[in-house]
């Protein structure tokens, strides 16, 4: 799908009712909404519909959980009466299992998708010029509310040495086409533990690093304690009140 040639507007004098910068979750469920009741509505997205939630996150993630979820279970059918000799994860094909998963939910999210909904999609990087309008390219286009969707993405923690090496975030592993033997997660929230959980049941030597005294630290202590046990039993080393000094090659 090629959203580079898609054509720019159609109505150059139009005022729209609501523009959404932003083509992921928040953004498309905003101007989904805004389209059934009624309003001109305008998206912007520079990249790609479906947002984090769709190509690295939600999607991604859980399809890799269910790969990961069914060799921990292979692994423990013994305690059924089923013998299984040795369990192996074939991880190219996990991966692929991964990205088929994120196909099958891309066209929910497409251009297509919202346009047959009333919304309108434009692609380009959109720039306030004042308090009713914004430039996209070479247009400028009016409109009456603007609602901002642009989502975050993940910021590498000031470590020493960390710039030197090849390391990878919440968005790039998803291109990994081999197992990591070894793989320290620094960060014990939700992302850093369900990333940490998966790749220790499929065969990684895994360890949390978080400086908080506990994983989890937004959450009930009780859940955060639960959790911690369950990343323990799979082989995690949990290393909480602890701070990554420095990154240096093995």
């Amino acid at each position: 799908m090629k959203l580079s040639s898609r054509p720019q507007f159609t109505e150059a004098d139009r005022v729209w009712d609501l523009v959404v910068v932003g083509g992921g979750t928040a953004g498309i469920v905003a101007a989904k909404t805004a389209a059934t009741l009624g309003a001109a509505t305008l998206l912007i997205e520079r990249h790609r519909t479906g947002g984090d939630c769709l190509w690295t996150g939600c999607v991604p993630s859980k399809a890799l959980i269910r790969v990961a979820a069914a060799a921990a279970q292979a692994r423990d059918a013994q305690r059924f009466g089923v013998r299984v000799e040795r369990v192996e994860v074939d991880f190219a094909a996990a991966m692929a299992h991964v990205r088929s998963a994120i196909t099958h939910i891309a066209p929910v999210d497409s251009i297509e998708a919202l346009e047959a909904d009333g919304v309108h999609v434009v692609t380009g990087h959109g720039e306030f010029t004042g308090p009713d309008r914004m430039r996209v390219g070479d247009r400028v286009i009016a409109f009456r509310q603007a609602v901002l969707a642009m989502g975050a993405a993940p910021a590498a923690p000031p470590i020493p040495g960390l710039d030197g090496t090849a390391y990878l975030t919440s968005e790039t592993i998803w291109d990994l086409e081999a197992l990591p033997a070894d793989l320290v997660v620094v960060g014990g929230g939700s992302v850093g533990c369900e990333l940490g959980q998966a790749f220790a049941r499929l065969g990684s030597r895994v360890t949390i690093i978080d400086r908080a005294p506990r994983i989890l630290p937004l959450e009930d202590p009780a859940a955060a304690d639960f959790v911690e046990a369950a990343l323990r039993r799979d082989g995690v080393r949990v290393r909480t009140g602890h701070a990554a000094v420095r990154v240096e090659d093995a």
